[in-house]
């Protein structure tokens, strides 16, 4: 061996899976990971409860107004020989017209703000990225126009997978789930930093999965375990814990960022932090 080439143990895999979490570590401190990540669990916090108030309101209406209609065709079914098609078709149609053309004031606020958190999470998400990885700062319309878009191509990632495992093999679900999962984190790194290398934001976003995961599962253990109390320290518990679940889960955005932000440091598509 030259007296210049550096120690085989320099080049092994140990060693350079260390020095890549020293650089991760490294950017996602110089770049708050922390506080990148409190912005996205606070605003996925302003969407997710009134989503939840949207959603059971939408669900109860549908189920009332399935009700009404099996009432329905249950009288149609009985007379079904003086009753036309039309009025069946014409009936079922008041039925629905009745509760779209006078939605409660409360569910249309709850959707309403629930959109726009989401949308408010969505581009904290880009902006918390490109903070870790050393991209410059985007103008605040194309922060926000990131984020739609962000939007738009997740929800089929979420939805598409689980959906066809479920009506393959539900087995499958849970497969599919953390695929969705990486699709969904890779499109964050990607669309937070376009011109950085695919194979960064794949890697960064299996690593966003794989902390997502184990964050989640973690937090299930303990909010089950926190809401058996009773009265108000069971409640306060609960809720302390739920929302702890959603800063380590939003971490996992900045930690995924952070993995990509070293691999794009190793491959000179960026420089090394300054801190």
């Amino acid at each position: 061996m030259d007296a210049g080439e550096p120690p085989a143990a320099v080049n092994s895999r140990p060693a350079r899976l260390l020095t890549l979490i020293r650089q991760a570590t490294a950017r996602w401190r110089e770049g708050e990971g922390g506080t990148g990540a409190a912005e996205i669990a606070f605003w996925s916090a302003v969407s997710l409860f009134p989503a939840a108030v949207a959603a059971a309101a939408i669900a109860s209406t549908v189920r009332a107004v399935s009700d009404r209609i099996a009432d329905r065709f249950n009288e149609w079914l009985a007379d079904a020989g003086q009753t036309a098609l039309g009025d069946v078709d014409r009936t079922i149609g008041e039925e629905f017209a009745e509760v779209v053309s006078a939605p409660p004031a409360a569910t249309s606020i709850a959707a309403v703000v629930a959109v726009w958190g989401t949308m408010r999470a969505a581009a904290a998400a880009c902006r918390a990225v490109r903070r870790v990885r050393g991209a410059p700062r985007r103008s605040w319309w194309l922060e926000r126009f990131t984020g739609f878009w962000l939007l738009v191509g997740a929800l089929p990632l979420i939805a598409g997978p689980t959906a066809i495992a479920l009506w393959v093999d539900p087995r499958l679900a849970p497969a599919a789930g953390f695929l969705a999962a990486v699709a969904v984190f890779t499109l964050v790194q990607k669309m937070a930093c376009p011109r950085r290398p695919l194979r960064h934001d794949v890697i960064g976003g299996l690593v966003s999965a794989v902390w997502f995961s184990t964050a989640s599962a973690i937090a299930a253990v303990a909010v089950n375990w926190t809401v058996g109390g009773a009265g108000i320290t069971g409640a306060t518990a609960g809720t302390l814990a739920a929302l702890s679940w959603l800063w380590a889960a939003a971490c996992s955005v900045t930690a995924g960022a952070a993995v990509a932000g070293a691999l794009d440091q190793r491959n000179g598509v960026i420089a090394a932090p300054t801190g």
